[in-house]
């Protein structure tokens, strides 16, 4: 059995942690998703863009973790998570967040504003639409 917090970084450079997770894998990490999501807070972390890389693999256990942040009152973490995780999901992990991203595009709070937090959930819409619709024929 494995020990799932014992997966978990122990500082921000701790990049042997990496592997360890992904030897590890879905679902045996399952239990801290949340915290290893804790990890991506900030990008400029070097333990930050490799897990989130990681994570984005994970596909739709990762809706529900995210959609917490977008709910959340940590601007920073939003703009992170969607810089380093949700520009990189696939597009049907992407739409489950849809209903979150919309909340943050059309009705942010300032601070999210401050940190560009309802532009990025624009563009995440973009890409969502772009995808789900298909091209119009020519005339």
């Amino acid at each position: 059995m494995i020990d799932a917090q014992g997966l978990l970084p122990r500082n921000k450079h701790d990049l042997d942690s990496i592997p360890r997770m992904v030897e590890a894998g879905y679902p045996a990490i399952a239990p801290i998703l949340d915290e290893l999501l804790d990890w991506t807070a900030d990008g400029n972390w070097p333990v930050a863009r490799p897990l989130a890389d990681f994570l984005v693999t994970l596909g739709p256990p990762l809706i529900e973790p995210i959609s917490r942040i977008l709910r959340g009152t940590d601007e920073t973490h939003k703009w992170h998570c969607m810089n380093l995780i949700l520009h990189k999901l696939p597009i049907d992990v992407l739409g489950g967040l849809e209903e979150d991203l919309r909340r943050l595009a059309d009705q942010p709070s300032e601070a999210d504003k401050r940190e560009g937090v309802d532009v990025e959930a624009r563009e995440a819409l973009l890409r969502i639409e772009r995808i789900s619709r298909p091209p119009r024929p020519l005339p």
